[in-house]
């Protein structure tokens, strides 16, 4: 009986250990991986379809008051749906990554002007992913001084339609399910355009 139940946990450790080795793989996968941005629709901020609204007149007295409340608190709220691919190292490799929360910046014109986390988990698998995302957005601050001006650049690209990605850098920083606990990536990973372009 004794022996059957070393048995028993020999193998469970066994298990525990060949599971971990693939998560450890999808992990450095995942890492390696390069992101692309397809995409962006619905974006809204403080419930606000802002990819409807192309100048200041288009928006309500009360629309235009709660979004400057939210900017002087530095406390806007935003949802989008993101279409992000994700291309693995090796194409062979067949898996997917949880993670657990997302932290994420927004460069306008190289300077960080927006950040923020996505705390719902999102699944991850190699190919198109459909991202939607729902996160807090705070203004960045060089010595103290919100970056409004990154912020006015923004609010002028989404009114004249442009493409942003010509003016936007948008990077991740996830964190991922472990069977060890829950892992940070140790830097930004920038999310590129389609194709590299």
């Amino acid at each position: 009986m004794k022996q059957r139940k070393l048995i028993y946990i020999a193998l469970m450790l066994l298990l525990a250990g060949s599971f971990g080795c693939k998560q450890a793989t999808d992990l450095k996968a995942f890492t390696e991986a390069t992101y692309s941005l397809q995409q962006v629709s619905d974006v809204k901020l403080n419930g606000i379809d802002v990819m409807q609204k192309r100048s200041p007149s288009d928006f309500t007295t009360r629309q235009g008051d709660s979004l400057l409340a939210s900017i002087s608190d530095n406390t806007l709220k935003a949802s989008t749906t993101l279409y992000l691919h994700v291309q693995l190292p090796d194409t062979n490799q067949a898996g997917s990554m949880t993670i657990t929360q997302l932290r994420w910046q927004l460069l306008v014109d190289g300077k960080e002007t927006l950040t923020g986390l996505v705390e719902d988990p999102i699944q991850l698998h190699e190919g198109l992913n459909t991202l939607p995302l729902h996160t807090n957005v705070v203004m960045a601050e060089q010595e103290g001084v919100r970056n409004y001006e990154g912020l006015s650049k923004l609010m002028t690209l989404l009114a004249k339609k442009q493409d942003l990605r010509r003016n936007l850098i948008l990077q991740i920083k996830p964190t991922i399910a472990t069977p060890v606990g829950e892992v940070e990536v140790p830097r930004y990973i920038t999310v590129g355009r389609p194709g590299n372009s």
